[in-house]
């Protein structure tokens, strides 16, 4: 995740408190009316961020079809290659801005809108796995979102 995004997310949980602490304290001083107003759009924006947006991620990937076809990737000192039954693509390394690591995947950044994630479990060992992270971050040191 990017440092905006973390940023954006943080400000939504802020905003969120500050509405729960907004219903409780209209209701403490008796206004009911505030209180439920309150109560109601927390309720819906905190219902919109744990249901709604992680099932729009789920449904966008069922829509991409992206679990029905192997994706051949690799890498070399240039940059990296994909290939699928459906089409294939190069990227060179000049073009990824950010390189980040989770326990489970490896994320190329191109924008700070479109990603390349690759699981670890393709790779055939974790070493493997580290070796190209230690190449993708080599060339890309220079670059950031």
């Amino acid at each position: 995740m990017t440092k905006w995004r973390r940023i954006g997310r943080i400000l939504h949980l802020v905003i969120d408190v500050l509405m729960v602490a907004a219903m409780i304290g209209f209701a403490w001083v008796g206004d009911w009316a505030m209180a439920i107003y309150f109560a109601v759009v927390a309720l819906l924006v905190i219902s919109l961020d744990l249901v709604v947006a992680p099932w729009q991620v789920r449904r966008q990937f069922v829509h991409q079809r992206i679990g029905e076809f192997e994706i051949e990737f690799s890498a070399d000192e240039e940059g990296f290659s994909t290939h699928s039954e459906l089409g294939g693509g190069r990227t060179f390394w000049p073009a990824i801005r950010q390189v980040d690591e989770t326990p489970e995947h490896i994320m190329l950044w191109p924008s700070n809108r479109i990603g390349y994630i690759v699981p670890k479990r393709a790779f055939a060992s974790p070493e493997d796995a580290a070796a190209f992270v230690a190449l993708a971050k080599e060339k890309t040191a220079d670059q950031k979102l």
